[in-house]
């Protein structure tokens, strides 16, 4: 367990510096930790783990979710253990915590760097106070780190800790495929060259990650949300390519705090300026490797890996973009804390490594911006990522309420409520009672209000309970005919009389207000 213990030759104001630091980004990650409402991606997969009789039920009806495994094994063990949903917020703040730690104490890395990546969104609240499968991939990351020794490497350990990586998201894998040609040119650019030892282990973690991404694949595909990935149809692939190659930084856009997404947003100038920003910014960042042409190729081969997942396959959101940004630190790292002789690259490149640095550097702080922007929507402006709380304490504010049913549209605004109320769900694309959203095609993409109207008088005659509809729309605000776009490909049809009819037969009872990060915000309306 060496890889967890702190260097023992550091001064002890270091250590105590350090420490302090720790618990400065852990009472924040906590804070928010605790005041982050749920949201249905997080639930979604507490639904997807509790799933099944035993493990072995569990995994086989998860197949196909889009996610592998790892991460529903955890909060299934855990609520074994607790007991309750808030297993998603201690499992998530644990493994987050941890990660820190490692960043902190045991990362050799220039001081900052790690304070600008402590303290940056990803750090705090995407991958810590949001409960996702991320925030494992960051931990992963930082024990290969550790376990990538300056002499022999241990082929089996890493090839283990690839494999795991492999499996707590799809986007890891790439990541995985970096780790390897980074070792791999490593290999080949080494000079003297190095004993047939070295390949040997190469070749071991290169089979056993081999192992992984399989069982990561046969866990993922085929996938039943086949509606959630990239609509290809009718696209040239080979100019897919050339487009996700040729502008890599359009994907990864989300680096940039809130406060210039939305002007990019509303400015189309500003969107082409500030997209040739991120261009000098990202592969400036790269340069930062440039006196190690093995740690550059890597980070440029999982920049465009991931360009090409995001193009071909699905969208990444932030906490997909951010990973690159862990990779790039775990890649300093792992060159911080070696001598550099022997491994070819470019000589006479100080100059272009500390631009390189500094653009990264840059990188890094825009994050701490948007960390900023977090604090200050969780504990100032306290408006919150998903109004399923508030939704969870008004009904059991109406004891009339109790036995209710709840449906809404679109249907996945359902999906979080299972972390407040013990309510039942019921899912009107697919006709069925149910806490997990499958986006298929096989379930009515298209739905009119009267088609709502008439699926909740016949829950209500069928099951003998009140129904409460949930609808993201205000229907107040719509005075024309319009079809509206929800979700991937599901559509929404709204008539004037269609929305007199549905106001006349139910009773509005409870309207919430904006929300930041999310759509889940709605009007409550009760069946008469």
């Amino acid at each position: 367990m060496a890889v967890i213990v702190s260097v023992i030759d550091e001064p002890r104001s270091a250590k105590l510096g350090k420490a302090l630091i720790l618990m400065v980004w852990l009472a924040l990650a906590s804070a928010l930790c605790l005041s982050e409402t749920v949201w249905r991606d997080e639930v979604r997969a507490l639904s997807l783990a509790l799933q099944g009789d035993n493990f072995i039920d569990m995994l086989r009806r998860m197949r196909g979710e889009g996610h592998p495994a790892v991460w529903y094994i955890l909060l299934r063990a855990a609520y074994a253990v607790v007991g309750s949903p808030v297993v998603l917020k201690i499992v998530a703040l644990t493994i987050a915590a941890t990660a820190a730690y490692l960043l902190v104490f045991r990362l050799k890395l220039p001081l900052s760097i790690m304070l600008l990546s402590l303290f940056g969104s990803f750090s705090i609240f995407d991958y810590a106070a949001m409960s996702r499968n991320y925030g494992i991939s960051m931990l992963v990351i930082f024990l290969i780190v550790l376990s990538w020794e300056k002499g022999a490497r241990n082929g089996i350990l890493l090839g283990l800790l690839f494999a795991l990586l492999a499996n707590t998201n799809v986007h890891s894998v790439v990541l995985v495929g970096g780790f390897l040609a980074y070792w791999f040119f490593d290999l080949i650019l080494a000079r003297p060259r190095p004993p047939l030892t070295a390949y040997r282990a190469f070749a071991t973690a290169a089979a056993i990650a081999a192992v992984g991404i399989v069982l990561c694949f046969v866990t993922v595909y085929p996938t039943f949300n086949d509606t959630g990935q990239n609509d290809l149809s009718g696209e040239n692939f080979a100019l897919l390519v050339l487009r996700a190659f040729a502008l890599t930084s359009s994907h990864f856009m989300a680096f940039y705090p809130n406060s210039v997404l939305e002007l990019v947003v509303a400015y189309p100038l500003a969107a082409q300026i500030f997209a040739a920003l991120m261009s000098v910014l990202i592969y400036g960042s790269l340069l930062a490797l440039a006196n190690q042409w093995p740690a550059m190729i890597a980070a440029g081969l999982v920049l465009l890996g991931l360009s090409l997942l995001f193009t071909l396959v699905y969208p990444g959101g932030y906490r997909h973009q951010a990973l690159w940004l862990v990779f790039m630190i775990a890649i300093t790292a792992v060159e911080s804390q070696r001598d550099g002789a022997g491994v070819a690259g470019i000589e006479s490149v100080g100059g272009i490594v500390k631009l390189g640095r500094l653009c990264f550097l840059i990188l890094l702080a825009l994050q701490v911006v948007s960390g900023v922007e977090k604090v200050h929507q969780a504990f100032i402006a306290e408006i919150p990522l998903s109004r399923s709380k508030d939704l969870g304490a008004f009904i059991q504010s109406r004891p009339d309420l109790e036995d209710a049913v709840i449906m809404a549209d679109p249907d996945y605004l359902v999906e979080a409520l299972p972390y407040c109320v013990r309510n039942r769900t019921y899912l009107l694309r697919e006709e069925r009672f149910g806490t997990i959203v499958r986006y298929t095609r096989n379930a009515r993409l298209s739905l009119s209000l009267a088609d709502i109207l008439q699926t909740a008088h016949r829950l209500q005659q069928s099951e003998r309970v009140p129904v409460v509809i949930l609808l993201s729309q205000r229907l107040d605000q719509i005075t024309a005919p319009v079809s509206l776009r929800e979700s991937y490909v599901w559509r929404l049809i709204l008539t004037p009389e269609d929305i007199s009819d549905f106001q006349s037969a139910t009773s509005l009872v409870k309207r919430f207000g904006a929300v930041v990060g999310s759509d889940e915000t709605f009007d409550v309306y009760v069946l008469k």
